[in-house]
């Protein structure tokens, strides 16, 4: 038997259909500021942890004076000596044959065994003296030639070279490249802050013309990434110099 509807009976279903569709709609709309809620299942994920943990250790590491004078700090010009730096603030057993490897190149070229083994008694004595002097040292400098952008109008500075501030950048010597040396403030020196006007303008006027410039980077050794073998140090000042060591601009830690 076939059914049907009277015309009031549509207009009611109609209205029912119409209420449920906008009940549907008020459910789907997201309440104003879901969004910024902090999402808990990421902050859980293990990679979001560890690295929340590593930020952790690296705030509880020894901190540098940036009061220091200058004269306090080492030139660092070579791989040997970020190996050193290295040996001496990791703390773990030094492995003679490994170091030699990277230290000598009679060592590393030669295959009589004799020979070798004779090379490596020398050698220990001079490793031994490099940590020990090393570990000392923790104030150490590097000079990067040519190390700043062009002016960043908004920043009030210039941008410096990505390998100081970068995450997971590092330098390191073409003498001995196995061992380097990263900044874990890196990110707060991203731009050499030069807000005075007339500074500003000397800087990148040299800057333009191709002139002689080069970053000193002033660090305090704190640790080592024993997986990497990079030395880790915090910045305590940058100084930006002329090619005459006329300084031209001065950034410390806070």
């Amino acid at each position: 038997m076939p059914h049907s509807s009277s015309p009031l009976t549509s207009r009611l279903l109609t209205l029912a259909l119409l209420a449920s569709l906008a009940a549907c709609g008020d459910k789907a709309a997201a309440p104003a500021g879901a969004d910024n809620k902090p999402n808990l299942a990421d902050a859980a994920k293990p990679s979001v942890m560890a690295e929340q943990a590593k930020e952790t250790a690296r705030a509880a590491l020894p901190k540098g004076d940036p009061r220091t004078p200058a004269s306090s700090y080492t030139d660092i010009d070579s791989g040997n000596q970020l190996m050193f730096a290295y040996l001496g603030i990791a703390g773990m057993p030094i492995d003679y044959n490994e170091v030699a490897n990277s230290y000598s190149r009679d060592y590393a070229s030669t295959s009589d065994e004799f020979k070798k083994s004779d090379l490596l008694k020398a050698l220990k004595v001079k490793i031994d003296a490099g940590v020990a002097q090393a570990a000392q040292q923790r104030y150490v400098k590097l000079e990067i030639p040519g190390s700043v952008e062009k002016y960043d109008f908004e920043k009030k500075g210039f941008q410096i070279d990505s390998s100081i501030w970068e995450k997971g950048s590092y330098r390191y010597f073409s003498d001995n490249s196995s061992y380097k040396i990263g900044y874990n403030n890196g990110a707060a020196f991203r731009y050499l802050s030069v807000p005075e006007e007339d500074k500003a303008r000397v800087i990148e006027g040299l800057r333009s013309k191709y002139e002689s410039m080069r970053l000193v980077v002033y660090g305090y050794v704190q640790d080592a990434d024993v997986s990497k073998k990079v030395v880790q140090a915090q910045i305590l000042k940058l100084e930006l110099v002329d090619k005459k060591g006329n300084v031209l601009a001065t950034q410390s830690a806070e």
